[in-house]
């Protein structure tokens, strides 16, 4: 099974003509679109498309367009695995739309069937994990760093921290900063007997 995984597309216009979604068995997208009409149109574009809400998106956003948001939702996967998503950010100091307090991140992602099986993709990183700005300041959430040391998923795939691109092996899961949109690259993530391989995928 071959997955793409996409993140922070911020209205870039280039990646319709670049992304070809029949290379593909999935295309999930980790937020950050940035307009509802840009959604649609990726979506018309890749009916293979599957995607998270992120900071930058309206909170109504998955049910205004519920097709194939995966926001707080499972999809069972090959080789008994799942894909799991959530979406949005914990707070920034920009106060944009889609921004959630770690309280209700902490309980709204512990309902989630989230295990050693699970792909969990969500847009903002766990706090101290690829989650640094300006190589200082770490802004992912605590309370995703926390369900994923309880949890424990094989692979947590985000975005929302464009300067930390890169892959870290914490614990049992393996943790991955997908590209931010503009650079026309993502990640392919490929699954075959039971096992993941990944990469930069480059559109």
């Amino acid at each position: 099974m071959r997955i793409l995984l996409l993140a922070d597309l911020h209205r870039d216009s280039e990646i319709f003509s670049k992304l070809h979604p029949e290379k593909y068995d999935l295309i999930v997208v980790a937020g950050d679109f940035e307009g509802k009409e840009y959604l649609e149109k990726m979506l018309s574009v890749a009916n293979n498309l599957y995607w998270i809400p992120g900071n930058m998106e309206e909170p109504g956003i998955c049910e205004e367009l519920p097709e194939k948001c995966l926001h707080k939702k499972s999809l069972e996967l090959v080789d008994g695995l799942e894909l799991v998503g959530f979406g949005f950010s914990n707070p920034t100091p920009f106060g944009t739309p889609g921004e959630l307090s770690e309280e209700e991140i902490y309980e709204e992602m512990d309902k989630l069937p989230i295990t050693s099986k699970t792909i969990l993709v969500t847009h903002t990183p766990p706090y101290g994990i690829l989650d640094k700005v300006s190589e200082e300041i770490h802004a992912g959430s605590k309370s995703v760093k926390r369900i994923m040391e309880e949890k424990k998923p094989l692979l947590l795939a985000c975005g929302h921290i464009h300067d930390q691109e890169g892959k870290e092996k914490v614990g049992e899961t393996t943790v991955v900063n997908i590209p931010q949109g503009s650079t026309h690259k993502g990640v392919l993530l490929e699954i075959k007997n039971g096992h993941m391989h990944l990469d930069v995928e480059a559109l």
